[in-house]
């Protein structure tokens, strides 16, 4: 692994706001160094990384029992239990967190985030940096030993995230664990032995380390579970942990000398976060966050008892503070401007980040700069000082900067006016993400209408968060077919995620009742039927008048059918796409190919499948790090009104439209749009390309070929192209735009843009010649299929799978 130079947060962010160079075909991978033993970087850099907040995280009590330290805005505080005062220690341009005090009281280790890598720091109670560990690998979640003499820390300087440790008088380091997929967050118990949070395939659990350095008992384990973060009794043999419960967190205090045994401490419904032992071991702190998603300090006793609120009076920031007031108004294409919604990221002279003081802060996880939203006015608290303001407000916005100076005890109001190239509405366009997630595993539990403000700063009209299951986590579940409303139309549905293994992930757009169950397959626990299939899924979603559509199908760029091992479809996909009518696929999301899932999709529409293409970002609302609802989007021709949903989601069922990470792509043929159909011969064609960013090429698709391409241009405009086109007897027409570097005000990894198709005679027929190649390919992707099914069910394919195998196999197989 070679060696990282590391940059202030948002320096470092303020260089890819506006310009981040992507390939064509290169896929979002990570900012930070990747470590091994994660199937996806998100999960890595969400779960196991430093939050951003606004109110404090990560208490740590002193051995004293007269100090809390905590983060909060990215420093680090003491707070004088006794007075009230919060004193913060650390002013750096990168994120602190996570502090750890010695034994002694002298001195806190703490994890310092740059943005693109993580370092170990050990400062003094004054916040002079006394020493650091800082490999090219992501470093984690320091711990004293109870000596003071060495330091535990995670690192992934080995390729996993491994335990180390570091004597403090020598400077050498030793491995302490190896082989999981992550151990982090240790902790020092009394008697010497250490306990941390260990990760082994989906499950993750709480280890002892022995004395003399071996592997000892797993204490506790659950099935995808972020937020165990145990802490250990300073005197006693006990911790205090995290117990996940559907979307929250539960604290419980164990005797690790019997784990069988484990007494819950915290009430049920809430997500208590981050537990620390008091000095004496009487109490435990935590933090929780408010329905503003702002956290506060909690104190309940060890023995049990009832929670309360651990009271700050004053926050001393050893400088001056004064007040920024903001202001976004948005400008129409008339160039009047109206006051509104916007995303907002605000960074200190030296890059700092600025988190939201009125809900939750983010960090794009494509381009770097932490961000969150304001409905049109917001105030800050702030060290005097200077700071620039970067505004969006959707993918046809330009986004504005301003550089404002904060003084002590003043107060300064700044304006931004954001105008757009593109306004969807009046052009009659409706848009969608249909593939987001409320809650995840991340540190805040969001409401329904929490959802509403980022989607109205994204210029979002719907969305479609999905419940999901972690194993036996259902999340969401009891939110199924609840709708949120703004009074501008902005609406929110949430229906299900269907999580059934490698047999294809399938949503349900429009859902109002849950498909259980909620997940199955080879691989997964057994609870009473193993005869289940995908199959199942399209029928319950069509009685509801939902969509069900196959999620992030493809991961790579590449065409799936060159290569199924490699870079194959979902298991069930073929099957699914040949006999269950009407179901979707995504064709963009933040996560897989737009260009090797577009290769799947040409195969079906070949064959006659009027499958129609659904957008969806798969972000999870509640995540820190995340990308910005609305990412990836469809847009459809429906006016705003009572049903615009409903009619929204029909509309995309009817082909209808054109999906995008970006630029708007308004294609006609003959006069006619997608989703109609046109004569074959010779036709005349029209495309208008809207886009904030660069688009290096259109290219004119018929039947799965590239027929015509047309150089793009440099964005912050549109441009009309217009040319004719011979059509075959038979098949489709659609255009797709491509390519450009990326970067604010979006946040794909790749520009793509693709219209549904406009058929050639009716919807749903077929040229023979392309017909009889697609049909080939999907029969090699059906073999492949069924010897992977074989494979994992140990030859014994379920009897309704192996019926469905067979009947799809005979509708591809041409006549004798």
């Amino acid at each position: 692994m070679t060696m990282i130079q590391k940059r202030p947060f948002a320096l470092l962010a303020a260089a890819l706001w506006l310009a981040s160079p992507a390939v064509a075909t290169a896929q979002w991978t990570h900012q930070y160094p990747k470590v091994e033993g994660f199937g996806h970087q998100l999960y890595l850099e969400q779960e196991n990384l430093p939050i951003l907040s606004s109110g404090p995280t990560y208490p740590a009590a002193s051995p004293d029992g007269a100090t809390l330290a905590f983060a909060h805005q990215g420093w680090i505080w003491l707070l004088d239990l006794d007075g009230g005062v919060a004193r913060r220690i650390t002013d750096a341009s990168e994120v602190d967190a996570r502090p750890r005090w010695s034994p002694d009281g002298t001195r806190i280790a703490l994890v310092r985030d740059s943005g693109t890598d993580t370092a170990i720091v050990i400062v003094g109670l004054d916040g002079a940096i006394l020493s650091e560990i800082d490999t090219p690998a992501i470093d984690l979640d320091p711990e004293f030993t109870r000596d003071g003499g060495s330091l535990i820390y995670t690192s992934a300087r080995g390729g996993r995230l491994d335990l180390w440790r570091r004597n403090l008088e020598t400077g050498t380091d030793e491995a302490v664990t190896s082989g999981a997929r992550a151990a982090r967050a240790a902790r020092a118990l009394g008697d010497g032995r250490i306990v941390y949070q260990e990760a082994i395939g989906p499950a993750v659990g709480l280890r002892l380390r022995n004395l003399d350095g071996t592997q000892g008992p797993v204490l506790f384990e659950q099935g995808w579970m972020a937020h165990l973060n145990p802490d250990a009794h300073p005197t006693e043999r006990a911790i205090v942990y995290g117990v996940g419960d559907g979307n929250t967190v539960r604290l419980a205090v164990m005797d690790v000398d019997r784990p069988a045994f484990p007494r819950w401490l915290t009430p049920a419904g809430e997500k208590a976060l981050f537990p620390t032992w008091s000095g004496d071991g009487a109490r435990i702190y935590y933090a929780l966050a408010d329905g503003d998603q702002q956290f506060q300090l909690m104190m309940i006793p060890a023995a049990g008892g009832t929670p309360r609120t651990v009271p700050i009076e004053r926050w001393d920031y050893g400088v001056g503070t004064g007040e920024l007031s903001i202001a976004t108004r948005l400008s129409g294409e008339d160039g009047a401007t109206r006051p509104g919604p916007a995303r907002l990221s605000i960074t200190r002279a030296d890059g700092h980040p600025i988190a939201n003081p009125a809900g939750p802060t983010y960090v794009d996880n494509q381009n770097g700069p932490a961000y969150f939203y304001t409905d049109g006015q917001t105030t800050l608290r702030l060290p005097q000082g200077d700071y620039r303001v970067v505004a969006t407000h959707g993918p046809f916005s330009l986004p504005q900067t301003i550089q404002v100076r904060v003084d002590a005890d003043r107060a300064v109001s700044a304006a931004l006016d954001i105008p757009r190239i593109w306004d969807a509405e009046a052009a009659g366009y409706a848009s969608a993400d249909h593939h987001v997630h409320l809650n995840g595993s991340g540190v805040n539990e969001l409401d329904l209408d929490d959802l509403l403000l980022p989607m109205q700063g994204e210029d979002l009209d719907f969305s479609a968060p999905m419940a999901w299951n972690q194993y036996n986590r259902f999340i969401d579940a009891d939110r199924i077919g609840q709708k949120a409303a703004a009074p501008d139309g902005t609406a929110a549905w949430l229906t299900q995620e269907v999580r059934s293994d490698y047999h294809g992930h399938v949503g349900m757009i429009g859902a109002t009742e849950a498909f259980q169950p909620w997940f199955f397959g080879p691989t997964n626990p057994v609870y009473g039927n193993r005869d289940l299939h995908n199959g199942l899924v399209n029928p319950f979603a069509r009685a509801q008048g939902a969509l069900a559509t196959y999620v992030h199908p493809v991961g790579g760029d590449s065409d799936p059918f060159l290569d199924l091992a490699a870079n194959g479809l979902p298991l069930e996909l073929v099957v699914d796409g040949v006999l269950s009518d009407g179901m979707g696929l995504e064709l963009v999301c933040q996560w897989t190919s737009p260009f090797g899932t577009a290769q799947a999709w040409y195969r079906f529409l070949n064959i006659g499948r009027a499958m129609p293409a659904t957008s969806g970002t798969d972000m999870m609302a509640n995540f820190y790090r995340v990308p910005a609802v609305g990412t990836a989007r469809a847009y459809v021709p429906v006016a705003n009104g009572e049903d615009s949903y409903a009619a929204a989601i029909d509309q995309v069922r009817s082909g209808e439209g054109f999906v995008t990470t970006g630029p708007a792509l308004l294609f006609e043929v003959d006069g006619r749009a997608p989703g109609a159909t046109v004569a074959e011969g010779r036709q005349d064609w029209s495309i208008d390309l809207i886009s904030v960013r660069p688009v290096e090429r259109v290219e004119i698709i018929v039947n799965g070929q590239v027929v015509q391409t047309l150089d793009g241009f440099g964005g912050d405009s549109r441009k009309r192209y217009s040319g004719t086109v011979d059509l075959p007897s038979g098949g489709w027409i659609a255009a797709r735009a491509v390519g450009g570097q990326t970067g604010w005000p979006v946040m794909s990894y790749v520009h793509f843009a693709h219209t549904q198709p406009v058929w050639i005679d009716h919807v749903g027929s077929t040229e023979p010649v392309a017909a009889r190649a697609a049909a080939a390919d999907l029969l090699k992707a059906l073999d492949h299929s069924e010897g992977r099914f074989a494979e994992s069910y140990g030859d014994a394919i379920p009897p309704g799978l192996r019926a469905r195998l067979t009947e799809a196999r005979r509708r591809l197989t041409p006549p004798a």
